[in-house]
């Protein structure tokens, strides 16, 4: 079974409502990233602000290369695993707001995760249901749990990291990153 099939069995994998200040204001979808995700990925990065660039991409980037564009939507193969998260905008428009994505590490037992949410849609939940989504993508694929590594100063990522159990160690090769990890078993 491909790591798409096995992520179908995710209860995350759904709809979900889109909260600002605790109050519905639309929902959004997840579901694994297509081919068809392509500009949406694309303007997914023209609405991330320099400082987010620099948190995801660790160096401030002004586009986002074609070759990385490519990896990020042909991401359902083996150990390659990419979710979006679809909103759905009051004039019957969709917007790609979201990806989380992870990569098994070489040693095939754990993977590197990765999360963009656009800067429109921060403290909306999305990224929380993101996060959860590819643990359990993760979980799926009989992984032992997934890992990232976070700048100190992204304190977004930070509270979210803890808000959802992951233990945070500073790194031993770059002391302005911690190493976040998460279990596949845990809660």
């Amino acid at each position: 079974m491909d790591n798409q099939l096995r992520a179908l069995n995710s209860s995350f994998i759904k709809n979900w409502p889109l909260l600002r200040e605790g109050q519905v204001i639309g929902q959004y979808e997840i579901r694994p990233i297509s081919l068809n995700d392509r500009t949406g990925v694309l303007d997914l990065f023209e609405h991330l602000s320099t400082k987010s660039r620099y948190f995801r991409y660790a160096h401030a980037m002004s586009t986002l290369p074609e070759a990385l564009l490519n990896e990020i939507i042909h991401a359902n193969k083996e150990g390659d695993f990419a979710l979006v998260a679809i909103v759905m905008n009051s004039d019957d428009t969709q917007t790609l707001a979201g990806i989380a994505r992870f990569i098994q590490d070489s040693n095939g037992l754990e993977a590197e995760f990765s999360l963009s949410v656009s800067d429109d849609h921060h403290h909306e939940g999305i990224g929380s249901h993101l996060m959860r989504a590819i643990l359990d993508c993760a979980r799926l694929n009989g992984l032992a749990g997934i890992y990232g590594h976070i700048n100190k100063k992204n304190e977004d990522m930070l509270f979210l990291m803890r808000h959802l159990g992951y233990t945070l160690r500073t790194s031993e090769d770059d002391y302005q990153f911690y190493i976040a990890r998460h279990s596949t078993t845990g809660g």
